[in-house]
């Protein structure tokens, strides 16, 4: 599902997503949330990671807005995880302050990701080791910015 979300990144959306299906479709049933996002559909009740993939796939699609301005802050790389992650809360705390629980959620999402990729380093003390969780904060971070441009230019 990471490489369903970085063609998201990459592409905006139109990438060809025909060999995640083949993997997804090879896997048990517990794949079948996964199938569903990536179709565009809701995942209805199931799974929070494809509700949360869910949440992506909408968002590309131009059916849910943001705060550009929670985002543009964050660093893209989080050199300092700990940093980011102060920054994330802040900007999550603000956005439920005003009531903008779709940027929250987003936000919410970034938060788990690089708290995981905070307790990895502490753990692993090896930033190799734990790259896969700071490519998918970066993947996610990209996605939410890549609407951010688009609308500026209009």
């Amino acid at each position: 599902m990471e490489n369903f979300l970085m063609y998201l990144a990459r592409a905006g959306g139109n990438a060809d997503i025909d060999s995640i299906r083949a993997e997804l479709r090879n896997c048990d049933p517990l794949a079948e949330p996964y199938l569903t996002v990536i179709d565009g559909n809701e995942p209805g009740d199931t799974l929070s990671a494809a509700v949360s993939y869910y949440q992506y796939v909408k968002y590309v699609r131009g059916e849910l807005n943001v705060n550009e301005g929670y985002f543009r802050g964050l660093d893209l790389e989080p050199s300092n995880p700990a940093e980011t992650y102060s920054a994330i809360i802040s900007n999550l705390v603000r956005a439920l302050q005003v009531g903008d629980y779709v940027s929250a959620s987003f936000l919410a999402d970034l938060a788990f990701v690089v708290r995981v990729f905070m307790l990895c380093l502490s753990n692993a003390r090896d930033y190799g080791y734990c790259d896969r969780l700071r490519s998918s904060y970066k993947t996610r971070l990209l996605i939410l910015r890549s609407r951010f441009s688009s609308s500026q230019s209009v």
